[in-house]
């Protein structure tokens, strides 16, 4: 399996390329700052990727899907819950000069829990994990587990942004769909480094009760 990562933007967030080494076939996940520079790895990667899938809407992961959706000819992919958010854009785009002219993408195919993903021979399983937002997604592979702004390495995703519910919600969604994967998979997160369901579970103060949630 290939998997890049593109970090772009003042808040750093990762894009992530996924791909099948043999067919060329691959997946976009979160395009958005730094679209151009992962637009350019997937031509020089000689990929196909025809499907765009955003974990959640906060415009720091959106905000280069319409340009990536002109450029490879490809589909959006999202969970229905997370359209208010979706529709929120123009006025995050309003608060953050980075992102003024930021466009609105057109919703092809709508992802739910326990939906499956294939990139070549490799499946991914559709987790819906609330908290972050309303309709927040994981992918999780054999391995591999993409979950955007869930959970951090040593952190935990904001619940006080647009779509956010609260704190109880996320770590539930963590608890019963990630903590329950095996302790070696790695984790792929919208910032910051790759980490491991088992290092979240054994320091992650967030999760193991080292801080109080109010």
């Amino acid at each position: 399996m290939i998997i890049e990562t593109v970090i772009g933007g003042s808040f750093f967030t990762n894009c992530y390329i996924v791909a099948d080494e043999e067919s060329r076939e691959g997946i976009l996940i979160d395009p958005g700052a730094q679209v151009a520079e992962v637009l350019e790895l997937i031509e020089r990667l000689d990929l196909k990727v025809e499907r765009i899938i955003n974990t959640h809407c906060h415009i720091d992961h959106l905000c280069g899907v319409q340009e990536a959706k002109d450029a490879l000819g490809a589909e959006f992919y999202l969970h229905e819950l997370e359209l208010p958010v979706l529709q929120d854009i123009p006025n995050a785009a309003g608060r953050f000069p980075e992102f003024e002219g930021t466009e609105v993408p057109e919703v092809e195919h709508f992802l739910a829990e326990g939906d499956e993903v294939k990139v070549g021979p490799y499946t991914a399983r559709v987790v819906h994990t609330p908290g972050h937002t309303w309709g927040h997604i994981c992918l999780i592979f054999d391995g591999h587990v993409f979950d955007g702004d869930t959970m951090f390495a040593g952190s935990v995703g904001r619940v006080d942004l647009t779509g956010g519910s609260s704190m109880e919600e996320l770590v539930r969604s963590i608890k019963t769909k990630l903590l329950t994967l095996p302790d070696s998979w790695s984790v792929y997160s919208g910032h910051g480094p790759v980490t491991t369901i088992g290092v979240e579970k054994r320091s992650n103060p967030f999760l193991t009760g080292g801080l109080i949630i109010l």
